[in-house]
């Protein structure tokens, strides 16, 4: 089970921008030749204007060295937040749950 934290998580835009192209000194349009893709792709995710496709992710760890689920983990995080904190608030609270699981049965 997530924790329901008030604060929404770092979006991959900010990372990138706070853990790599900044200290790193990396611009937007060199990342992107790098990866293939076209500097305003690139600029769309930096700048929280669009989703991050796994494709870009794979092309993301391959240039920065690490992994797409690095990067697809903050995306989910991000999006979960959304849901939960906003357009389904409510929805969910109509919802009847039928399954109750333990921590333990839920391992096995």
């Amino acid at each position: 089970m997530m924790r329901n934290t008030k604060r929404r998580p770092a979006t991959v835009g900010e990372i990138l921008v706070s853990e790599f192209l900044v200290p790193l000194n990396i611009e937007i349009n060199v990342l992107a030749e790098a990866m293939g893709v076209h500097r305003n792709t690139l600029s769309r995710i930096v700048h929280d204007k669009g989703s991050l496709t796994v494709p870009m992710a794979i092309k993301l760890a391959a240039a920065l060295g690490n992994t797409a689920e690095f990067w697809l983990n903050i995306q989910h995080s991000v999006e979960l937040w959304d849901v939960r904190n906003h357009a389904y608030q409510a929805e969910s609270l109509n919802v009847k749950q039928i399954v109750k699981l333990s921590v333990t049965a839920a391992m096995h």
